[in-house]
């Protein structure tokens, strides 16, 4: 009898073990999709402060919260399942890659991209996901909450941020 349980207990302990790495790799690639994006955020921000000071009270929260940890781990969780595994590792690798980068202008900020090539084109994944995953609407409201948005809509802000 003690033979049964140890075999059965041992079975079960491969049976989740054997799905570890998988959840390992998961939980990696979402803290390092959450360090790039805030890293790039960050930049993005000292960009903008850079031209136009004035944005300073204005600038939303880089950091992520619990709300957008989910809706980030359901757009890469949705990259995996459409584009695989090595494909979803990719997009983080160019986040990273992209958050790694100076912001000297709007124009290279706007061309500056290191997403794979899978994602690129004509392919609407990424951005049927942010809406699907809700980060677009998370994201609008804080800019909204901020004030931000509307500093942007201003043509004055605009015109500072793309002068070269």
């Amino acid at each position: 009898m003690k033979s049964i349980a140890m075999k059965t207990s041992l079975t079960t302990l491969l049976c989740l073990s054997a799905g570890l790495p998988q959840i390992v790799f998961a939980d990696d690639l979402l803290n390092r999709l959450e360090n790039a994006t805030e890293a790039m955020g960050k930049k993005q921000g000292d960009f903008y402060l850079s031209r136009v000071p004035e944005l300073k009270d204005k600038m939303p929260e880089w950091e992520w919260d619990e709300e957008i940890r989910q809706a980030s781990k359901c757009v890469l969780d949705g990259i995996e399942k459409a584009k695989g595994q090595d494909v979803a590792e990719a997009y983080v690798a160019g986040l990273e890659k992209d958050a790694a980068m100076e912001i000297s202008s709007m124009t290279q900020f706007s061309e500056q991209s290191s997403i794979p090539e899978e994602l690129q084109g004509d392919d609407q994944t990424i951005l049927n996901l942010m809406e699907s995953c809700k980060t677009i609407e998370i994201s609008t409201v804080r800019l909204k909450q901020s004030g931000f948005w509307d500093a942007m809509q201003d043509p004055t802000v605009m015109q500072r941020l793309l002068a070269e």
